[in-house]
């Protein structure tokens, strides 16, 4: 289980696991955008269509396409890591954004990152 090891009563699974469920209408904005560029915009985008080209949606393809794609955009891995984590969950939390991305499916992942996106570019 993802959480089960941060969860030892009820309340603690819900707020831990609240982002599966639904996705966040908030964003945590004050640790991405002072980093926020058009390098990492592009990145998402690309990131987007490659993932949407994908039929093999599991965490170690996500992954390395994901890795093939940094590589690409010439950026360093923890410049978009952790961008993508508050695209998919709001926040600075949760297990790992492979793991996240492979429970929540192609469409919602994809949808997540679009409408973060808009907020990150506001």
């Amino acid at each position: 289980m993802l959480k089960r090891d941060r969860c030892s009563l009820l309340p603690d699974f819900v707020s831990q696991t609240a982002f599966l469920f639904k996705a966040p209408d908030t964003w945590d904005l004050p640790a991405v955008k002072p980093k926020w560029n058009e390098a990492k915009q592009v990145f998402f985008k690309q990131l987007i269509s490659n993932w949407s080209a994908t039929n093999d949606w599991t965490n170690t393809v996500l992954e390395n396409n994901f890795q093939t794609t940094v590589v690409a955009n010439q950026l360093k891995p923890g410049e978009v890591l952790l961008p993508l984590r508050i695209m998919l969950v709001g926040g600075k939390f949760g297990p790992g954004v492979f793991d996240i991305a492979g429970l929540l499916g192609k469409e919602e992942t994809l949808q997540r990152i679009e409408k973060a996106l808009v907020a990150f570019n506001a």
